[in-house]
């Protein structure tokens, strides 16, 4: 089931793939390598086996060359689910496989019980092949105090997503950040929180923001919430369309550019998907579905 408290901090990522480099360095001390930029991740990690792997998010760190340096897999995890004790290691290893890079697992978990758990160290057979996931829990989400506004904006939504007893005391500072942004990403900001805060947090971030929930609600962010649950049931159908398409496009060989990856993850129309589909069976270029 497609929720707000999943989906939300999935779209920070996916907004800004450098956050997961971010929170790996400040939170929880890792090395990384130097890269020139960042980039989303096509999240199928499905191989040609009829089993379809898809994680939460993944971004790929790159060179001025346009070389992958890092990967990293964002997993939300909302509770203890060992099944992903095997499917884990599966999109680490095939992300790898398929970038030719180093790949890093990051579980962000929204209770300190799931975190213990998703900490515990996968063993996958051969003597030291061993997964140690990186976790951020709560506690941890909360010492992180970024300079810069948008930093400290994402983190707080994270924080919400949390929905923790410091909700309000969260909603007071996620307030103040937000208007130290451009307006576009205010509004943009606002309404992924408020899709998560409790009715009282939102209250205090609406004091903030000069904004009534009715406000709120005829926003662009707040139509995409009215639909409830036809948005939800859209939303499979399309990501199960991008995903076979994508799948389509792996299995011939065709490499998705970034910029093809967004055009196709952007589209909204169902029967413009499924012309694309058709389309993918026979080009020779990712471009020439678009025609």
């Amino acid at each position: 089931m497609v929720t707000h408290s999943h989906e939300v901090p999935i779209r920070l990522f996916q907004v800004r793939p450098e956050l997961a480099a971010e929170l790996l360095v400040k939170s929880l001390g890792a090395a990384f390598p130097a890269y020139a930029s960042a980039l989303p991740e096509s999240e199928a990690l499905t191989n040609n086996d009829p089993l379809e792997l898809n994680c939460d998010n993944a971004a790929v760190f790159r060179d001025e060359a346009g070389v992958p340096v890092f990967a990293v897999i964002i997993e939300i995890q909302r509770g203890q689910d060992n099944r992903k004790r095997y499917s884990w290691p599966m999109y680490t290893t095939i992300l790898r496989a398929r970038l030719k890079c180093p790949v890093r697992l990051l579980a962000i978990c929204t209770d300190a019980a799931t975190a213990d758990w998703a900490r515990r160290a996968i063993e996958i057979g051969p003597p030291g092949f061993t997964l140690l996931p990186d976790v951020i829990n709560p506690e941890d989400l909360m010492e992180i105090d970024e300079d810069r506004a948008k930093e400290a904006v994402e983190i707080l939504i994270l924080k919400a997503a949390c929905r923790g007893p410091q909700a309000e005391q969260v909603a007071h500072k996620l307030g103040r950040r937000l208007n130290e942004l451009s307006e576009s990403d205010r509004q943009q900001y606002a309404g992924l929180a408020m899709q998560l805060l409790s009715d009282e947090a939102c209250t205090v971030l609406e004091e903030y923001m000069s904004m009534t929930y009715q406000e709120y609600l005829e926003s662009p962010a707040g139509k995409l919430e009215l639909k409830g649950e036809q948005r939800g049931e859209q939303r499979g159908r399309r990501l199960g369309q991008i995903g076979a398409l994508l799948k389509v496009l792996d299995a011939r060989g065709i490499e998705v550019s970034s910029s093809a990856l967004a055009r196709i993850e952007g589209v909204s129309d169902e029967e413009e998907l499924d012309r694309w589909f058709i389309r993918a069976v026979t080009v020779d270029r990712v471009e020439e579905i678009f025609d």
